[in-house]
């Protein structure tokens, strides 16, 4: 999920014969040492530029990242710049270690160290299993993640396998199901802010209406565009005079 935040990354590493050997995809580097293996660290660089492409795909400068392993913990290393990190909020950072040791480590412990430029640590994360557990218990299918804030598990695997034929992603998207007060239906996506244009009325009306008729047989629902903490952006009804229902 947490796509945006590897904008915050500082898109140069001092030189240094010491951070081990690198594996690399395109803008992203990761070196590896101390029991960590050349697979597992490609597959971490590869992981990380799916995600800076789809947030930030005009950005073709380097950013760097360090693997270690002590023990059966696995710590990732992020260069970052300390001057914008309260742009993010925490779980976005414990969210990123979930997706690493997800994706890369078979769900093994991952810690996270925010770095200088000589990857010298100034904060860290302790690996959370249920980091983003506010949000509610996450579903994924491919490259879909749904997060069920209490609708129940038949309609988020719906919702996911839906949203997997519309999108046929090339990265992580993300969603949740949830509702209002009134128990009305509620769908967000994370979307990018610089790429709101791709959802005019048409395309979000196609969205809802997908969702309401593959999902929830048919019953109204509320779609809406979030950030990356799921804050509503943009909102959409469907049926159109659904708007009103609240």
């Amino acid at each position: 999920m947490k796509k945006y935040i590897l904008l915050l990354l500082v898109p140069f590493l001092a030189a240094c014969s010491n951070y081990g050997s690198k594996a690399t995809s395109d803008n992203i580097e990761v070196y590896y040492k101390d029991g960590i293996s050349k697979e597992q660290a490609e597959k971490t660089a590869r992981l990380f530029d799916q995600l800076l492409n789809e947030s930030s795909p005009d950005d073709r400068s380097k950013k760097s990242f360090q693997l270690l392993k002590n023990g059966d913990t696995i710590l990732l290393k992020m260069v970052a710049d300390k001057s914008k990190l309260s742009a993010v909020g925490d779980d976005a950072f414990y969210a990123i270690a979930t997706m690493v040791s997800d994706s890369v480590f078979a769900g093994a412990v991952v810690n996270l160290t925010l770095t200088d430029n000589t990857f010298k640590g100034f904060k860290n994360y302790a690996y959370r299993k249920n980091a983003v557990s506010s949000w509610g218990e996450k579903y994924t299918d491919g490259l879909i993640e749904v997060y069920d804030d209490g609708v129940g598990t038949p309609a988020v695997k719906e919702l996911a396998s839906f949203m997997n034929s519309y999108f046929s992603p090339q990265t992580t998207f993300s969603f949740q199901l949830t509702t209002n007060e009134a128990k009305e239906v509620i769908a967000r996506m994370v979307a990018n802010p610089d790429r709101m244009s791709f959802f005019t009325e048409d395309v979000l009306q196609e969205i809802s209406k997908g969702i309401s008729d593959k999902v929830f047989n048919g019953s109204p629902v509320h779609f809406e565009l979030t950030d990356t903490k799921f804050k509503p952006l943009r909102r959409y009804s469907y049926p159109a005079d659904a708007a009103g229902m609240q």
